[in-house]
């Protein structure tokens, strides 16, 4: 494919991406081949950002009505909701096929079976407490401008692993992933995260995208240690973790001083 086409065909995958990671249908349902769902990938922090200004906005609404801790709860409840409970499910599979004692086979067998284990609903109360505790800490303009790109960061963190761990099956999400990753999905997401965090934070900012990859690293290299390979589930669950971390490293940095928000002041 030439160099135009191929940018042509990386626009043109902004849509998979909204339509995969929320239950937004602007057409009707369709099956992609496994590179134009890879070149998706690109524009998951584009989505992110979408996902971050409806946070903001319930967050407003909300603000004068109700306590803080209920409304961080509703924002928890909008998450989950927004991407179809996918990446949640992910945290649930993950952990229920890494808690297993078994060999390669019996973890993916578990996890593709979709039953929720006692790990899997640990892991979910895990996840969302430490989100919800965050979220509850930030106020002010850092509350604002970290709902706006939390979702962003946490979904960009997949990029980076799907480009550094194999896919765990020889089908299925963590493979086509990786077959539109290059040239042009990888570096965009990482560009649009970058300039996301700079734009709302200032050179600060630059830390917070690489959190997020921290958190959906150790969980990755863990799951591709037992697995031999990372999945679609693993990556829900890289993502959930990628935002708990950067929500933490928010609550952190603002606490101290380090970090002013640009933007939203």
């Amino acid at each position: 494919m030439g160099a135009f086409a191929e940018l042509r065909a990386q626009l043109a995958a902004a849509l998979i991406a909204l339509e995969f990671i929320t239950p937004l249908r602007l057409r009707a349902v369709r099956t992609w081949d496994d590179r134009s769902f890879g070149r998706a990938l690109g524009w998951y922090p584009a989505i992110g950002l979408l996902i971050g200004l409806c946070l903001t906005l319930i967050d407003s609404l909300l603000a004068e009505l109700l306590p803080m801790s209920v409304v961080s709860a509703v924002l928890i409840a909008f998450l989950a909701v927004i991407s179809a409970g996918l990446h949640l499910d992910g945290v649930a599979d993950t952990a229920d096929g890494m808690a297993l004692q078994g060999d390669r086979a019996q973890r993916l067998g578990v996890m593709s079976a979709g039953n929720v284990g006692p790990a899997g609903v640990m892991a979910l109360v895990i996840v969302l407490i430490v989100q919800w505790s965050a979220l509850s800490a930030l106020d002010g303009d850092v509350r604002t401008a970290g709902l706006v790109l939390a979702p962003a960061l946490a979904r960009w963190s997949v990029a980076p692993i799907v480009v550094l761990f194999p896919p765990a099956r020889p089908r299925g999400l963590g493979y086509a992933l990786r077959q539109g990753a290059w040239p042009l999905a990888t570096p965009l997401s990482a560009v649009i995260a970058f300039a996301a965090a700079a734009a709302l934070f200032g050179v600060g900012g630059l830390m917070l995208p690489l959190v997020a990859f921290a958190g959906a690293l150790i969980l990755s290299a863990a799951a591709a240690r037992m697995l031999d390979g990372v999945t679609g589930d693993t990556h829900g669950a890289a993502i959930e973790i990628a935002q708990a971390t950067t929500l933490i490293a928010l609550v952190a940095a603002s606490s101290e001083g380090w970090l002013e928000p640009l933007l939203f002041t």
